[in-house]
């Protein structure tokens, strides 16, 4: 690890002074040496910050009023390469991370999800990674040169002869006979892939016409026995005083392996957030569903039993009849109550019975004693179902939504809606209470809930609100059409 006792300067680039007094106030709290703490909010004002002040880390939002999104870790990348960068989000989205970590950034923390504890490790541990990447980055930049003289293949191309060579790398690297090193100006069309062909003549006639001294690009190069490997090709164009190109050299490098591993990577950073997800999915249900069997089957017998000694009392046993109505009635009340709680905790949806109905059952519970009035509308017809697991996930959404309906938009209304195409599977909520500005971050955990479970199944989730004109959450789902099995 790298010296926890050296004071940093930190640089943190956000507009909003809530969630900059916030990250403050951890960065002060954590075991991390401060020398300053720098705020920038926008992306404009960072280079006069790093003119006088060498910034040792970055904490970088996303969404700045003049960048959004990956743009932001590419501009604050290119004004300090050589600084470890660690994005704050209000999303969590396993492509944003991915594709911001590639492209530059160390680290990726969800606003919200974070304390001191783990902004002080992200920060240590984004530090070791720039210095190891610098490392890496200068060791590849050795090994490219050792590379290029041993086994990248060397090539030249004559514009008088519209003739080139080969060198040595096309029998080593590619298969191919020393008759092969020679080769005409349809080179594209014998060697490149038929996909890649355009590409390829389009940036060699790009830089050509636009007075470029050099080139670069990737595609599939063609093996002698007519396969493809992934090549990353360079080269330099020489021109005379009029500028016209006489000659030009180049290396071609084979990347295969490298395109590959960074597919194999991406592939299990996907499964490994999936995993997670799924993993803390099922760990919630079975936690519900523990309490709820606990609840029934323990605390309710226990009531049902006191209201039986209660009832026999009640009959005819010289109590004062008073204080034994009251009790049955609130006996009663609690079993109710009881029974409720049971089935809110595990889901009607594992109990044999349809979505649909598990749907009413759900709006007649969490709707008595409000004012709301649920609507719900099933476009679905009997002949085909969904998978248990998407109706669970259906059910918690609904239950979720419903409840942030109730506490949150003072709606008198709201519909719930099931459609489906040949696709996918559409599910609609919508109310006409209150609204809210769907461009501000939204702190609570109910729609971020909704998010993770959408995203576990490859679907979309969009929110549509505004202040004073209610609130309408949709959801596909790719959907596959089965056949109820006889």
């Amino acid at each position: 690890m790298g010296n926890k006792n050296k004071p940093y300067c930190l640089l943190v680039v956000e507009d909003n002074p809530g969630d900059y007094i916030l990250v403050k106030q951890y960065l002060e709290k954590s075991q991390l040496g401060i020398k300053k703490i720098f705020r920038a909010e926008r992306i404009a004002a960072v280079p006069e910050l790093i003119a006088d002040n060498v910034i040792d880390i970055v904490l970088l939002d996303l969404s700045l009023p003049d960048s959004l999104g990956i743009n932001s870790v590419i501009a604050m990348n290119r004004l300090l390469p050589k600084t470890p960068i660690i994005v704050l989000s209000g999303h969590s989205t396993i492509d944003m991370a991915i594709e911001s970590i590639s492209l530059g950034a160390q680290d990726y923390l969800v606003k919200g999800d974070f304390d001191e504890k783990l902004l002080f490790k992200s920060i240590q541990y984004s530090i070791e990674r720039k210095k190891t990447l610098e490392k890496l980055k200068e060791s590849n930049e050795r090994y490219e040169l050792v590379n290029r003289a041993t086994q990248d293949t060397i090539w030249e191309w004559n514009y008088e002869t519209s003739k080139g060579h080969w060198g040595d790398g096309i029998i080593k690297e590619f298969g191919y006979s020393e008759d092969k090193q020679e080769y005409q100006e349809g080179w594209i069309n014998e060697f490149v892939h038929p996909d890649d062909r355009e590409k390829v003549a389009q940036i060699l006639d790009y830089n050509l016409k636009n007075g470029s001294n050099s080139w670069k690009g990737e595609y599939r190069f063609r093996c002698a026995d007519g396969s493809y490997k992934f090549v990353y090709d360079r080269g330099f164009i020489m021109r005379d005083e009029e500028g016209k190109p006489f000659r030009m050299i180049g290396a071609m490098t084979d990347v295969t392996e490298k395109k590959r591993l960074e597919r194999e990577l991406a592939e299990q950073q996907i499964k490994q957030q999936r995993l997670i997800t799924e993993t803390t999915i099922q760990s919630q249900e079975e936690e519900k569903n523990n309490l709820g069997r606990e609840l029934h089957d323990n605390i309710n017998q226990i009531l049902a039993t006191v209201k039986m000694y209660l009832g026999i009392t009640k009959s005819g046993q010289g109590v004062q009849d008073d204080l034994v109505g009251k009790s049955y009635e609130y006996l009663n009340e609690a079993i109710d109550e009881i029974r409720k709680l049971s089935h809110s905790l595990v889901a009607p949806s594992l109990g044999g019975i349809g979505l649909r109905d598990a749907v009413e059952d759900l709006v007649e519970r969490v709707t008595m004693g409000n004012d709301l009035k649920v609507q719900l509308i099933n476009e679905i017809g009997n002949g085909q179902y969904v998978d248990q697991k998407i109706e669970l996930m259906f059910y918690r959404i609904i239950q979720e939504q419903i409840n942030n309906i109730i506490k949150y938009s003072q709606a008198k209304n709201a519909v719930i809606s099931f459609r489906k195409d040949e696709e996918k599977i559409y599910l609609t909520i919508s109310d006409n209470g209150v609204g809210f500005d769907t461009t501000k971050i939204i702190k609570g955990i109910g729609l971020k809930n909704i998010q993770n479970r959408i995203n576990f199944y490859s679907g979309i989730m969009k929110v549509v609100s505004d202040p004073g004109k209610g609130c309408t959450l949709e959801i596909e789902l790719p959907f596959n059409s089965q056949t109820e099995p006889s």
